[in-house]
């Protein structure tokens, strides 16, 4: 199962995703996070100590969580500001913490995490006006950085005003197979 996270603040890039893996028949749940309230991780350790693996803020993150437990592929269509995700895209990830496995351990001399739920990919798709290569490698590092921490595979793929529609359909492809 493919879940495909989408702040839809530029070019409804998520919807025009999603419709290219459903024009391939792929097992797929679009979330748009656009008009959803995520409180930002406050890294109180209400998560590891009082409700482990559960974050004591409600908010709606509480709905998306559960989703993203079941999912396979986690895919994140985001606006990129500063080389990074959107506020609303960092808000949600930060609180994904809580279904990772909260114990860190050495691989190749690096931290990494475990994890509890079954996402074995991110995706990530960064949408830009147009980039700078700066933000471009800001971004890619970021995403390849959060792929190594969680200890599983990963891609970044970049969009803009000229290539949206090729870069959703090599997205789409990549993902097809």
């Amino acid at each position: 199962m493919i879940t495909i996270l989408s702040d839809n603040t530029r070019q409804e890039a998520g919807e025009k995703l999603e419709q290219k893996l459903r024009e391939r028949k792929i097992e797929m749940e679009l979330i748009d996070i656009t008009d959803l309230h995520v409180d930002p991780c406050y890294s109180c350790g209400g998560c590891t100590n009082k409700t482990y693996g559960q974050c004591i803020h409600r908010d709606d993150a509480d709905t998306i969580l559960p989703k993203l437990m079941r999912t396979d592929v986690l895919v994140m269509v985001t606006p990129v500001k500063w080389g990074s995700y959107s506020f609303k895209t960092k808000r949600i990830f930060d609180k994904c913490a809580v279904i990772g496995d909260r114990h860190y351990y050495s691989k190749n001399g690096e931290l990494v995490k475990g994890k509890i739920g079954r996402v074995h990919t991110l995706v990530a798709v960064g949408v830009k006006e147009e980039w700078l290569d700066e933000e471009k490698r800001a971004f890619k590092n970021l995403v390849e950085e959060n792929i190594r921490i969680m200890n599983i595979r990963g891609r970044v793929y970049l969009a803009d005003d000229s290539n949206i529609g090729d870069c959703l359909e090599t997205a789409a492809e990549g993902l097809s197979k």
